[in-house]
């Protein structure tokens, strides 16, 4: 037997009654609250109570996350299969900084709501300095949101990293924007069959 609404849930069921039927299900699914129907989309957050505020912000995060959801799901894009990460790293860091991580969080999310989902995490630099060294840099970087997935439950069979170095340009490595263009953490899907655990997008069908 479902368990009760929340008063959250059903506040929101009376503010939008389009969600009532889709609401009553949601608590024998979840373990605790109710989809934001203000969101794109809405992944399965039973995993909240054991990953705190990461899988929180990850469900926020824009547009990467919203954008690699929806081409799983089936919508055609210009960019095809590949995705950016939108994350910083200090000069000739491997790692990379704390407070943007919130796309490898998304990717986290994704990957475990897409359990047939396999990818390679790409690192590309710009042209300046030694090539041999920049393929080093990008294969770290890439190896490093390989280990974030892999230390949270993500079989290694499920991700590959592959360090690109300065060999495949997006942009004009003579400019400043180019190579910061250029420098980028790209999740490419390679393999993807089967339907995600629980992912709605833009809320239920009427």
């Amino acid at each position: 037997m479902p368990a009760p609404l929340s008063a959250t849930c059903k506040s929101i069921a009376r503010q939008h009654p389009r969600w009532a039927s889709f609401l009553i299900l949601i608590p024998s699914l979840l373990l605790s609250g109710c989809p934001d129907p203000t969101k794109k989309y809405t992944l399965d957050p039973r995993d909240l109570v054991s990953n705190g505020l990461g899988e929180q912000s990850a469900r926020t995060a824009a547009p990467f996350g919203d954008d690699m959801v929806r081409y799983l799901m089936g919508q055609t894009r210009e960019a095809g299969d590949t995705f950016v990460l939108d994350v910083d790293f200090e000069p000739g860091g491997f790692a990379p900084r704390m407070d943007t991580l919130g796309d490898v969080e998304a990717l986290l999310v994704i990957m475990r709501d897409f359990p047939k989902l396999k990818i390679v995490v790409e690192g590309h630099t710009d042209n300046a300095g030694d090539p041999k060294k920049n393929r080093k840099l990008s294969q770290w970087r890439a190896n490093w949101v390989r280990q974030f997935l892999l230390e949270r439950g993500i079989d290694e069979e499920r991700v590959e990293a592959a360090g690109l170095g300065d060999s495949d340009p997006v942009a004009d490595n003579d400019t400043q924007r180019g190579r910061e263009q250029n420098r980028r953490l790209v999740v490419r899907v390679i393999d993807f069959e089967g339907k995600p655990i629980n992912v709605w997008m833009d809320g239920p069908k009427k």
